[in-house]
């Protein structure tokens, strides 16, 4: 063996030690670069924070295993891409991925068993395999384990209640948009050492417990809730995190404005669920006709000065929920149509046009509202922005569609308005706000209103009067229902909280309130994760068959012959060298 193919050997073997020390040294490592447009490879930095910040070790059991249906083998490729990239700023967290259906029967019974009792419950897939069809159960779910605590955390989302096609790409993809913040806002409620405090107001006529049961069942699972009486105490307690208002009926007087406002100008969030007219349905009684009025409450110069007027109107909205309606009578039995009710608009994150013109996107960009569904509103009136002294961000969450319209009383609300024959077009107010978020830092209303006297009274409470708050925010609502659960009838239990018995749909109403509630104390800004959008790139089916034979063409033909051509330019450099 001469001395130049030793040396060529050598440099083989160089390269070959090179290239497995490289990759045995780079499977302990976890990099990538994000170069897609939606930056779907790339997490918030709030995530990162609060994986870097644990304090002892994460165990997440994925319960995404075994043969599953394409869609669902990219859902568990999303949920390891996010853990890999945990793993890469901390060893804190570990996974595994388990297939519950990985014994005989007898196990895979008692493991079904076991799982429903975490309240991991699996959805039932229809898969076709070799022309035939059988049935599969899936467990879209994960079990977070932090110190002696563990949580589930559902991966699917299913708006809207019914059994959607989860084997269709575009199904799971709401899901995957949520993972990062699904998973890291289940870490960062297991760090807690104290649940936030949320507390519901009454002795104004606000929604009794019946029907906000959904709501608090909802609450109770990450915060710790109470009903506070104002009439009871003399100022509401700042370690309060949250004050919910859920539609009042009654004024509230100034003492209890002033508490309120106090809290405010402490920092405390507050929820407003307002309702400016009495508009129910029930009381259209049998003729089907209601004429409403203004309710007779005293929040409103009180939210003028925060830098909202909810209008004493209605929103009529031709994207709006059905109620049944009886159309005629066969035989003795009436006959029962379920048809749109336009003074239930379906409230959605719309753009107005010119909004959409400008920014280039017709959905409002918000982590409230993000990845929503449709809210379902009953009667709610329109809110307009006003000009602060203090500057306050204002923030629509909640709009009526394009297709809208406003009644000020007097006006007569009647059923007959579904037999008028009303088109599309007699709907051209464009879209009304529905909910608004202000965040700031507020004046009080009772600024240059409190008498010396009462100055030195609160301050012998040790009650100080704040003419200027801190920063805080505050969510306002034009509608009381939204967190408002429906009685069965027969039974008398709360349905969900947002299904319209009428239609048997679900809407996004407690998605939406408890987005609010996550994001009034969310200070490390988890919840800026729900803003992630990855977003589907399915080819143009037409233009694909059109131009098939083009394209086979480009990757068959094409690379063959570039080789070709390499291979001669070679050829011929090599040649003209050893000429010379």
């Amino acid at each position: 063996m001469n001395l130049k193919t030793t040396q060529s050997l050598l440099q083989l073997i160089l390269i070959g030690i090179i290239l497995v020390a490289a990759n045995v040294i780079s499977s302990f490592f976890y990099t990538d670069i994000d170069l897609t447009e939606d930056k779907r490879f790339t997490l918030n930095e709030a995530t990162y924070r609060l994986i870097e910040e644990l304090d002892d070790d994460v165990t997440v059991e994925i319960y995404l295993d075994g043969e599953l249906p394409s869609s669902f083998r990219r859902l568990q490729n999303a949920v390891k891409d996010i853990l890999d990239k945990f793993r890469s700023r901390t060893n804190r967290v570990q996974y595994q991925f388990i297939n519950p259906m990985d014994g005989d029967q007898e196990e895979n019974m008692a493991m079904v068993q076991q799982l429903k009792n975490d309240g991991i419950v699996p959805v039932n897939l229809t898969m076709s395999s070799k022309g035939s069809r059988e049935a599969r159960l899936v467990f879209p779910s994960i079990m977070i384990r932090y110190k002696e605590q563990k949580k589930v955390v559902n991966l699917l989302e299913n708006s809207g209640g019914f059994n959607r096609d989860f084997t269709r790409m575009d199904a799971i993809n709401p899901s995957i948009n949520l993972l990062e913040y699904k998973i890291a806002n289940a870490i960062q409620k297991l760090q807690l050492r104290q649940r936030p405090r949320m507390v519901i107001l009454t002795g104004h006529g606000e929604l009794e417990r019946q029907f906000t049961y959904n709501l608090e069942v909802a609450m109770y699972e990450y915060y710790d809730i109470a009903r506070l009486d104002l009439r009871k105490v003399t100022q509401i307690d700042t370690n309060i995190h949250v004050l919910i208002i859920p539609k009042p009926l009654y004024p509230m007087g100034d003492k209890h404005l002033f508490m309120i406002d106090q809290y405010i100008m402490n920092g405390g969030k507050v929820v407003w669920l307002v309702d400016a007219l009495n508009m129910e349905s029930d009381s259209m009684g049998s003729r089907g006709i209601f004429m409403p009025t203004q309710r007779p409450l005293d929040i409103h110069e009180i939210l003028f000065n925060y830098g909202v007027r909810i209008n004493p109107n209605l929103v009529l909205d031709w994207e709006s929920s059905s109620i049944p309606v009886q159309v005629g009578m066969s035989g003795d039995k009436p006959q029962i149509e379920l048809r749109k009710w336009y003074y239930h608009p379906k409230a959605y994150p719309y753009m107005t046009p010119l909004d959409a013109q400008e920014e280039g996107y017709n959905e409002i960009r918000h982590p409230i509202v993000q990845n929503i569904d449709f809210v379902d509103t009953r009667y709610p009136s329109s809110i307009d922005t006003i000009i602060t002294q203090n500057y306050i961000r204002k923030t629509p969450l909640l709009r009526s569609s394009k297709y809208s319209k406003v009644q000020f009383p007097p006006v007569r609300v009647s059923i007959e308005i579904m037999d008028a024959g009303i088109g599309q077009d007699a709907f051209q107010k464009e879209n009304q706000n529905i909910a608004v978020l202000l965040e700031g830092a507020f004046s009080s209303y009772y600024k240059n209103k409190i008498s010396p006297e009462m100055l030195q009274g609160l301050q012998s409470m040790g009650q100080p009067f704040k003419e200027e708050g801190k920063p805080t925010k505050m969510i306002v609502i034009s509608d009381g229902d939204i967190v408002r659960n429906d009685i069965e009838r027969s039974s008398g239990n709360p349905l969900p909280l947002g299904m319209n018995r009428f239609d048997g749909y679900t809407y996004g109403n407690k998605d939406f309130i408890m987005n609010c509630l996550e994001y009034l104390i969310d200070n490390k800004g988890i919840i800026a994760a729900r803003n992630k959008e990855i977003k589907l790139r399915p080819l143009d089916q037409e233009r694909a068959f059109k131009e098939e034979g083009y394209w086979q063409a480009m990757n068959l033909v094409v690379p063959i012959l570039i080789l070709i051509l390499f291979g001669v330019l070679y050829k011929t450099l090599r040649d003209r060298k050893f000429k010379n």
